[in-house]
C-alpha cells in the first residue's frame, strides 16, 4: 500500500466550513446563545482554515491536543462573544455537546452503512483507519444539526430546561409601548373565559403610562379595593371594549378575580424568535411577582407561537 494519501485541501475546507457553520448554528439554537450570521460565518471560516493548516508539514504542531482546544475556544469567542465566564462556559458546553453528537452520528453512520472493508493508511507516520467519505455522510451530519437546532431546542425548553425561562414582552396600547422582562410560567393556565385567549399577568407599576392614575393609586394600596371600584376608574369609550374579568384560583383564594385589559398587541421575544399575539389579554396584578425584580410579568406558554 502506498504511504501517500491524496488530500484535496479545497474539499477539506468546504466540508469543514459547512459542518462548522451548522454546528455553531445548532449550538446557538440549543443554548439560546447570542450570535448573528456574520459571527457564525467567521467562526466556521476559522475552523475550516485550521482544518486545512494542520495538513501542512510546516504546521504539524497545530495538530496537537492543546492547539485544537485553543482553536475551538477562539471559535467560541468569535461566534458567540460571551460577556462573562458563565456565558463562556455555557457556550463552550453547547458547542462541544453538538460537536460530539454530530461527530458520533456521522462516524456511526459511516461504519454502520458502509459495506466496504476498512482501509488502513498512514499520514506523517501515524496509522489511521479510514473509510471513503461520501457526500451522503456530510448530508447526514447536516440533517442531524438541523434537527438539533430546530426540534432539539424546542424539546429542551419545554421538557428539560432548568431554572427560569425568561423572555422579553412588549405590550402596545393607545400608541404606547410597554417593555418588561417576563417569566414563561408553564403552570399558568389563565384564559379569557369568553374568547379563550391566553392571559399574561403583569405588575401594575409597569402599566403607569397606560392606566388611569386613579387606578394605579388604588392598586398601590396593600388592601386591594373591590373589583367594581377598580372598573369604575376605567369608565370611558376607550376602555369599554377592553375590560375583561379573569377568574383565577390560588392558595387561599379559590374564587379570585383579576382585572384584565385587552391591548392592541402583545409581542414576545424569545431569543431570535418573535411571537405576536393580537388577541391576548393582560391581567393587572397589584403586587410584585418576583421579590428580586428579575421579571415583572408571567407569560402563558400558548403565547409562544411563531408568526
Amino acid at each position: 500500500m502506498s504511504p501517500y494519501t491524496d488530500i484535496y485541501l479545497d474539499a477539506v475546507f468546504l466540508i469543514n466550513f459547512t459542518m462548522d457553520f451548522f454546528i455553531l448554528w445548532a449550538a446557538a439554537k440549543l443554548g439560546k446563545l447570542p450570535t448573528n450570521f456574520k459571527r457564525l460565518i467567521l467562526g466556521a471560516f476559522i475552523g475550516a482554515g485550521y482544518a486545512v493548516m494542520i495538513f501542512l508539514p510546516a504546521l504539524n504542531l497545530l495538530g496537537t491536543f492543546l492547539a485544537k482546544i485553543l482553536c475551538s475556544l477562539l471559535i467560541i469567542i468569535i461566534s458567540y462573544k460571551p460577556t462573562g465566564i458563565r456565558w463562556f462556559l455555557k457556550s463552550a458546553a453547547y458547542f462541544y455537546l453538538v460537536s460530539f453528537i454530530l461527530g458520533g452520528a456521522v462516524l456511526g453512520s459511516m461504519y454502520l452503512f458502509n459495506s466496504d472493508p476498512l482501509v488502513i493508511e498512514t499520514w506523517n507516520g501515524i496509522i489511521v483507519n479510514t473509510v471513503s467519505f461520501e457526500v451522503f455522510w456530510l448530508l447526514a451530519g447536516l440533517a442531524m444539526a438541523i434537527i438539533l437546532g430546530i426540534w432539539g431546542a424546542s424539546y429542551i425548553r419545554k421538557n428539560l430546561q432548568q431554572g427560569p425561562w425568561l423572555v422579553k414582552a412588549e405590550i402596545e396600547l393607545f400608541n404606547t409601548l410597554i417593555e418588561v422582562d417576563a417569566l414563561v410560567d408553564t403552570g399558568n393556565q389563565l384564559v379569557d373565559p369568553i374568547s379563550k385567549e391566553p392571559v399574561m399577568v403583569i405588575e401594575h407599576k409597569k402599566m403607569v403610562n397606560i392606566l388611569p392614575p386613579e387606578l394605579i393609586k388604588m392598586l398601590d394600596n396593600k388592601n386591594l379595593p373591590p373589583l367594581d371600584k377598580l372598573i369604575n376608574t376605567l369608565l370611558g369609550p376607550q376602555w369599554a371594549t377592553r375590560i375583561r374579568l379573569i377568574p383565577f384560583t390560588s392558595l387561599g383564594n379559590q374564587n379570585g378575580m383579576l382585572l384584565g385589559i385587552k391591548p392592541d398587541l402583545v409581542r414576545i421575544r424569545d431569543g431570535d424568535k418573535i411571537c405576536t399575539n393580537p388577541a391576548a389579554i393582560v391581567a393587572i396584578y397589584h403586587r410584585k411577582l418576583c421579590p428580586q425584580g428579575t421579571y415583572q410579568a408571567l407569560v402563558h406558554p400558548d403565547m409562544l407561537v411563531s408568526d
